[in-house]
């Protein structure tokens, strides 16, 4: 019985080791997100239509065409993160999943141990009396 409750732990801490790591690599490519998502309002916002110069039409299409792409882009960065952040949630609540079904596994080993434990007090006890009986 001990060894399936092992077997069980075992596989329960492998779980758990990969949740994490595949939360550590969500985390870092949030950041990433993150920062790219700076410096494309960055990029935005230099190329902004600057107050008193000339634009021919071709500069102008063009110009727009660029902000167009890039809020583009920025909107599509947003909604990743936005998914990013649900799929971390939802790491977060499998490991703590794993962790609850951890600790039922070592109750129920401590739990097995004390009756074992008991139950050789009791034979040991029962012994003694059947002996001194004789």
């Amino acid at each position: 019985m001990k060894k399936k409750y092992k077997i069980l732990s075992l596989l329960k801490r492998i779980k758990k080791s990969n949740l994490s790591s595949n939360l550590n690599s969500l985390n870092s490519e949030k950041k990433k997100l993150e920062q790219i998502n700076v410096e494309l309002k960055d990029l935005l916002n230099n190329s902004d239509f600057k107050t008193g110069e000339i634009f021919n039409s071709s500069q102008l299409k063009n110009t727009s065409s660029f902000r167009n792409n890039i809020q583009e882009k920025i909107q599509i960065s947003q909604n990743r993160e936005g998914h990013i952040d649900k799929e971390i949630s939802n790491y977060i609540g499998q490991i703590t999943k794993v962790q609850r079904q951890e600790e039922k596994i070592k109750d129920k080993v401590r739990e097995d141990s004390f009756i074992e434990e008991k139950l050789n007090e009791l034979k040991n006890d029962d012994n003694f009396k059947v002996k001194r009986i004789m």
